[in-house]
């Protein structure tokens, strides 16, 4: 029970560490397109709903994943299964384990997408280290000043987005060679 509690504990230290700084990282705007004749595609996605749906759930997971609802059908069935794991453990929690657990649900379901997939990201990589270790860390982090948290939280957003850009390409100076061969294209 010992290690359950200590769980408990890094999982809410890990989002009390992540979701504020993921809150204030900048969020990249996408970039107008160009105007065309042709009217743009919706963006809205439909998502096929995974079981269990809302309304098959009990009461009590109902009430545990209430910050969820929102987005639940879209989320998909393993990650279902995760979270009705947390379900179950909520009515075993003290009544302030309850408020603290569905206030990091309200903040986990405000994020983008990308900021869960950070999240979960982090967490993985938290877990790879010894305990002793997580807790060593997540201790240099909470006495950190706001200023350094958030100057972290700018560096992390910068090296991502950095990652995803696409490797650019060498140009051919078209000026020089207008009928260029594509590599290993047999001569004319």
């Amino acid at each position: 029970m010992n290690s359950r509690v200590a769980l408990g504990a890094l999982l809410g230290g890990l989002l009390i560490c992540c979701v504020p700084a993921l809150a204030q990282a900048p969020a990249t705007a996408p970039k107008p397109a160009a105007k065309s004749a042709a009217p743009a595609p919706s963006k809205a996605v439909k998502v096929a709903p995974t079981r269990p749906t809302w309304n098959e759930l009990t009461p009590a997971q109902r009430e545990a994943l209430a910050p969820l609802a929102g987005m639940w059908p879209t989320i998909e069935t393993e990650r279902k299964r995760k979270w009705l794991e947390v379900a179950g453990r909520y009515p075993n929690l003290s009544p302030d384990g309850k408020q603290r657990m569905q206030e990091r649900m309200a903040e986990f379901a405000k994020l983008t997408p990308e900021q869960r997939q950070t999240l979960r990201e982090n967490f993985k990589r938290a877990y790879a280290l010894p305990a002793d270790q997580r807790q060593e860390k997540l201790q240099q982090y909470q006495e950190l000043p706001e200023d350094k948290k958030r100057e972290l939280a700018t560096q992390a957003s910068r090296k991502k987005k950095e990652k995803k850009e696409p490797p650019r390409r060498p140009t051919r100076d078209l000026e020089l060679d207008p009928v260029a061969a594509p590599p290993g294209a047999p001569s004319r």
